[in-house]
């Protein structure tokens, strides 16, 4: 119930109320279930998808330019990269929908890489 973090390490066996309320306490004035889930540490697992993540958030980052050629296409290299880092099966409908809606997904000349992996989970996912 308390999860995971350094009171949940020190606190052994919460199988009463009092024990869970003290484990809580502590993650909670420790700070550390962050660190824990990034870290993979104090008794946290990493989720699965935050490698993944980070892959992507670089990956966009460093290929916002060929992403939006491709996508003006409706196919290219790059959306076989992203659909991949997306877990996405069906790269062709994924392709489509990028195509489809690639001027809500690069709103503005300006928009960023957080802004575009958002705007491809809002309209292409």
């Amino acid at each position: 119930n308390t999860g995971c973090g350094l009171g949940s390490m020190i606190i052994e066996n919460q199988d009463t109320v009092l024990k869970q309320v003290v484990a809580a306490t502590l993650n909670g004035i420790s700070g550390n279930q962050t660190f824990g889930i990034t870290t993979g540490t104090l008794g946290c697992k990493r989720p699965a998808k935050f490698a993944n993540n980070e892959k992507l958030q670089n990956f966009v980052t460093k290929n916002m330019d060929q992403i939006a050629m491709d996508a003006a296409k409706g196919n290219g290299e790059s959306i076989k990269t992203l659909a991949k880092l997306m877990n996405i099966k069906d790269v062709n409908a994924f392709a489509t929908k990028l195509h489809n809606n690639f001027d809500k997904i690069f709103a503005s000349e300006n928009v960023n890489s957080a802004q575009v992996i958002d705007n491809i989970a809002k309209y292409a996912i």
